[in-house]
Order: structure tokens, then C-alpha cells, then sequence
């Protein structure tokens, strides 16, 4: 669970571990990351923490290796991990949109080149990108770079969904439209109105929101689902 220590991540180990599953719980803030194994551990869940910054490859490496110790497998990987601001195009610098892609979209591919050969050798596995609406127009209410960043990991979960079809392992996306959570806060700095009014079912969504949609991605329910972008916006994107 990569970008497991808040938010929407927060909430997909969470649920992940009232399930039953033993949760890893990848991140680059470790305060936050424990509480939320000690949320998880006060549910009669287990979980272990590593420090990954997901664009190293060899945090990552590292990270799965102390995963496959423990447990001695890997049935679901969840690549949360991401950043995001709203830099208009002409005021990106260099720097800035090789460090989104490095997270977004550079993470998504190291994590899960890092557990393909595991899920092989398993004959199964699931494996949860998280896209975005941004990655389908352009930016709601995103910097370009950012919305490169997920529709790239939109096209990655396609490709990756048909290399590892064979070994009986999904690979599926989440895009979500405007999610109520510390990240978008700061970006809207509170002020949805502009937001609410382009949404049909007229609310923000919640984490629990995208933490059902994964669960049921991880799902027996959803065993013969791969290579598919699951829209979870309100309605604020019908396509």
C-alpha cells in the first residue's frame, strides 16, 4: 500500500486490513504512516511500515523484499503514492514536473515491475492503480504536469493489464473526480462551490468512497475485470 500513511491511501489499508489482509503500509512520512498501523493493529489487523520514496528504485526493492520476509507473498498491491499542485504551464519548472512524474508515474512502474515476478510465480495477484480525472481532461483542478502524470498511469495500466493476464493477475485503475481530503484542501483551500456545481450528485467524494471501489477491485468479484479505468467522480465525468 504505497502513500498508506493518510487520505485515500489511509482508508484503502485500513479497510484492506478489516478484511483480513496483512498490510504493508509504504510511505514517506513515518508519524503518520505508524498511526495508521496502529489504527490497523487496534482492529486485530497486522501491518509493517517502510520508509519508500517510490520513485527510488531501490527503496522500493528494499521495501518488497522486507514484504516477501515477513509474509512470504504479495496478493495486492496498491499504488497510491502520488503529488500534486497547480502550477500553471508556463511557470513549471524542470525540476518541478520531473519530480511529479518521478512520483505519479515513475512509482507506479517501479512498484509494480518489483512484485510482477512474485504475482507470476503465485498465479495470481491484483494489482490497484490510482488515476485521476485530471489524466482524462486535462486537469479538474490540476497543474498539466500533474494530469500528464495520470493519464500516462491510465495508459500504464493497460499495458500492464495484458502482460500479466496470463499469470491470472488484474491490473485496474481508480480515476477519481474531486475527493475530500487534506491534499485537495489545499489546492481548493476549502472553496468547492465552483466544484459542486459541476457534479450531478452535488457532494464531494469521501475516501470511503474509493476504498469500497478497491476493496472490490482486490476482490474474488472482480476476477475477470482487468485493464479497466473505474471512474469515481459523481458523475462529474460520464464517459
Amino acid at each position: 500500500m504505497t502513500g498508506g500513511a493518510s487520505g485515500i491511501g489511509k482508508a484503502i489499508a485500513l479497510s484492506l486490513a478489516k478484511e483480513g489482509g496483512k498490510v504493508a503500509v509504504w510511505d514517506v512520512n513515518e508519524r503518520l504512516a505508524l498511526e495508521t498501523m496502529t489504527e490497523i493493529e487496534a482492529h486485530s489487523g497486522e501491518a509493517i511500515f517502510s520508509r519508500v520514496d517510490v520513485s527510488c528504485g531501490t527503496d522500493v526493492k528494499t521495501a518488497t523484499d522486507t514484504v516477501l520476509e515477513r509474509w512470504g507473498w504479495i496478493d495486492i498491491l496498491v499504488n497510491n503514492a502520488g503529488i500534486c499542485n497547480v502550477t500553471p504551464i508556463e511557470k513549471i519548472t524542470e525540476s518541478e514536473w520531473d519530480g511529479m512524474l518521478a512520483v505519479n508515474l515513475k512509482g507506479t512502474f517501479l512498484c509494480s515491475q518489483t512484485v510482477m515476478s512474485t504475482m507470476q510465480q503465485q498465479k495470481g495477484g491484483r494489482i490497484i492503480n490510482m488515476g485521476s480525472i485530471s489524466g482524462k481532461t486535462g486537469g479538474i483542478p490540476t497543474g498539466a504536469h500533474y494530469a500528464a502524470s495520470k493519464a500516462a498511469v491510465i495508459c500504464f495500466t493497460k499495458s500492464l493489464a495484458r502482460t500479466m493476464a496470463p499469470y491470472n493477475v488484474t491490473v485496474n485503475a481508480i480515476a477519481p473526480g474531486v475527493i475530500e481530503t487534506e491534499m485537495t484542501h489545499a489546492i481548493t483551500s476549502g472553496n468547492w462551490d465552483s466544484y459542486l456545481s459541476t457534479i450531478p450528485l452535488k457532494r464531494l467524494g469521501t475516501v470511503a468512497d474509493l476504498a469500497k471501489v478497491a476493496l472490490f477491485l482486490a476482490s474474488d468479484d472482480a476476477a475477470y475485470l482487468t485493464g479497466e479505468i473505474i471512474d469515481v467522480n459523481g458523475g462529474q465525468l460520464m464517459d
